[in-house]
C-alpha cells in the first residue's frame, strides 16, 4: 500500500470522488467470495485479516495508509474509526482497509475483533418484517465466523436486552484477556451512516462504552477513513487517552467521551466531512 499523502492533499479534498465512475473501483473476487460464502454457511472459523488484505488488493487505484507508524506496536488498544458512506461505496471498504493495514504493521497480532451490529433495522414495516430477520441471521454468522462481537442496534431497545448483555460479557472476557499482541478492538462509534457521509454524533451510551474499554487500560488509536482525490485513503492519529470527568453525571460523560474520539477521528479528515464536529477540529488542525 501507499503509506504516503500530503496533509494539504487531506485538507484540500472535498472528500468525495465525484461521480462513482471517477472514483475507486471495488471488486469482490468470485473465488473469495465463494469461499467466505462456504464458511459462514458451515460455521467455519476465518482470520479477517488474511481476507481483508485479499479484498482491499483488488481495489483500484491502490488504497493509501497514512501514519500507519503510530500504530502501537504492542499491546492492546480500541482503533475507532468513522462509519464514510456514498452511493455505491459501503462503510465496510473502510473496516477492511484499516484491518489490512494493521494487520501489515503487526503480523503476528492476530485479527481485530469489530464491534458490529447484529441486524440493519429499518423504518418501514415492510422491511422490518422481512429484511431485519435476514440480516441478523447473516450478521450474527459473520460475526462468528470471524470472532466479531455482534452487538444490537443503538440505541438499546427492550427487546434486545438479553442480546446486549451477552455481547458486553463478550467484550469483557476480551477486556480480562492480556498479552504483547492484544486485544485490539474496533468500533464505528457513530454506528450509522449520516446523509453526507460527514460526521454525525454517535448515538447515547456510545460514549460510556469506549469510556469502559479505556478503563481496562487501552488506549483509542482513532483513524479517517474517506476517498481522498480518488483514491480510498486511511489516515492513523495519534493514541488518545481518554479524559476523565468524575464530577459529571453518566449522561454528560458519555456526551463528551464521544466527542472527545470523534474530533480525534475528524482532525484525521478532510474538511468536508467534518460535519457535527466542524467547530471543534478546526482549531486543531489550525495548530498544525
Amino acid at each position: 500500500m501507499n503509506q504516503r499523502t500530503t496533509q494539504s492533499q487531506l485538507s484540500s479534498s472535498s472528500g468525495f470522488s465525484g461521480d462513482e465512475s471517477s472514483g475507486p473501483r471495488y471488486a469482490y473476487p468470485p473465488r473469495l467470495v465463494l469461499s467466505i460464502a462456504s464458511s459462514v454457511l458451515q460455521g467455519r472459523k476465518r482470520s479477517f485479516s488474511t481476507d481483508a488484505k485479499q479484498l482491499i488488493g483488488v481495489v483500484v487505484p491502490e488504497p493509501r495508509v497514512e501514519n500507519p507508524h503510530v500504530i502501537p506496536r504492542e499491546g492492546g488498544f480500541v482503533v475507532a474509526t468513522n462509519h464514510y458512506c456514498r452511493p455505491g461505496y459501503y462503510a465496510w471498504w473502510g473496516v477492511i482497509l484499516v484491518t489490512a493495514a494493521i494487520a501489515g504493521f503487526r503480523p503476528l497480532s492476530g485479527d481485530i475483533v469489530w464491534l458490529i451490529t447484529n441486524r440493519w433495522t429499518y423504518p418501514d414495516p415492510l422491511r422490518r418484517r422481512l429484511a431485519t430477520p435476514l440480516t441478523h441471521w447473516f450478521l450474527t454468522r459473520i460475526a462468528r465466523t470471524y470472532g466479531f462481537v455482534a452487538m444490537p442496534p443503538m440505541p438499546p431497545q427492550p427487546s434486545y436486552t438479553g442480546e446486549g448483555a451477552r455481547a458486553v460479557r463478550q467484550v469483557l472476557t476480551l477486556l480480562a484477556s492480556r498479552g504483547r499482541h492484544g486485544p485490539i478492538i474496533g468500533i464505528a462509534p457513530e454506528g450509522r451512516d449520516s446523509p453526507d457521509g460527514s460526521l454525525i454524533a454517535p448515538p447515547p451510551g456510545a460514549g460510556r462504552f469506549l469510556i469502559h474499554m479505556a478503563s481496562h487500560g487501552l488506549g483509542i488509536l482513532p483513524v479517517g477513513v474517506a476517498e481522498v482525490a480518488g483514491t480510498l485513503t486511511a489516515r492513523f492519529g495519534p493514541p488518545l487517552v481518554l479524559e476523565r470527568w468524575p464530577g459529571l453525571d453518566r449522561r454528560e460523560q458519555d456526551r463528551r467521551a464521544s466527542r472527545q474520539v470523534m474530533v480525534a477521528i475528524g482532525a484525521q479528515l478532510p474538511p468536508s466531512l467534518w460535519g457535527t464536529y466542524r467547530g471543534q477540529i478546526e482549531p486543531i488542525v489550525g495548530k498544525r
